[in-house]
């Protein structure tokens, strides 16, 4: 199933975008998709769906305090279960955070998360 959305970008973002389908063959919405599918923040396909929720609100955060979870500054879920432990949920919400500041823009290259 596909769903139509109308976009109204300027004539700088849309020249750019019809250059590079231009230049690969494909047609202009197969590009803007492209970028779309690369630009989205980080996938939880593979996470289990019981951490999605916590991770997802991780989205609402302040760049500051996505640093703060990446550096272990952050408090940890109360009471939850063996599943957090044996997922290593605390390096998981740690590595999805320093993927969303990447997302965002900062350079994360040289961070090391253990």
């Amino acid at each position: 199933m596909r769903n139509k959305i109308t976009l109204d970008l300027s004539t700088t973002d849309y020249n750019l975008l019809k250059e590079v389908a231009d230049a690969c063959k494909w047609p202009i919405e197969e590009v803007a998709i492209q970028c779309i599918k690369c630009g989205m923040p980080p996938s939880l396909t593979k996470v289990p769906d019981a951490f999605h929720e916590e991770l997802l609100g991780l989205n609402a955060l302040s760049d500051r305090d996505l640093m703060k979870v990446v550096d272990g500054d952050w408090p940890a879920p109360k009471g939850k279960g063996e599943l957090y432990k044996k997922a290593d949920f605390l390096a998981l919400r740690r590595t999805y955070a320093l993927s969303l500041l990447r997302w965002r823009g900062h350079p994360i290259d040289h961070y090391e998360l253990f």
